[in-house]
């Protein structure tokens, strides 16, 4: 049995609580452990996660931020043992290879939502899109008050 997504998405919000998830795809899954390409507000991240019990356990992570990141600074190497590396600067994870898919989709993926937030970044944006943005930073800071605990 696959990890359930809203175990996953509930291990994303205690480990990024600033951060809204704009899109999450699956690279592999089995039994209770997945692996997965998750895009935040300044980054893509790609996680290995392992359910144990009630518990949701980091396994691997490699954390790609947008102001570090540079058009084809990201590689995926296939490994018949190992399975496909993914790599940023210094940073790595390794996937499953039996995923079934080629080291270039993952790779492509992470290129193309990061190029594609750095675009949004740097296009201009009309009086409407600005009040939209704020409207939603508003919604996403009144929930982390409300979820917030002030006791010291």
């Amino acid at each position: 049995m696959a990890m359930e997504p809203r175990r996953i998405e509930r291990w994303l919000r205690e480990a990024y609580p600033t951060q809204q998830v704009h899109d999450r795809v699956e690279w592999h899954a089995e039994g209770t452990m997945t692996q997965c390409f998750v895009r935040l507000d300044d980054r893509v991240v790609l996680l290995h996660l392992e359910g144990e019990g009630e518990r949701t356990v980091l396994k691997g992570r490699l954390e790609i931020p947008l102001d570090l990141w540079k058009p084809g600074s990201t590689q995926a190497t296939p490994s018949p043992r190992a399975g496909i590396r993914f790599r940023h600067r210094t940073n790595e994870i390794t996937f499953s290879n039996r995923a079934g898919r080629a080291p270039e989709y993952g790779r492509n993926l992470v290129e193309r939502w990061l190029t594609e937030m750095r675009t949004a970044l740097t296009q201009p944006r009309t009086q409407t899109q600005q009040l939209s943005g704020l409207r939603a930073s508003l919604t996403r800071v009144q929930k982390q008050l409300e979820t917030a605990t002030l006791e010291p």
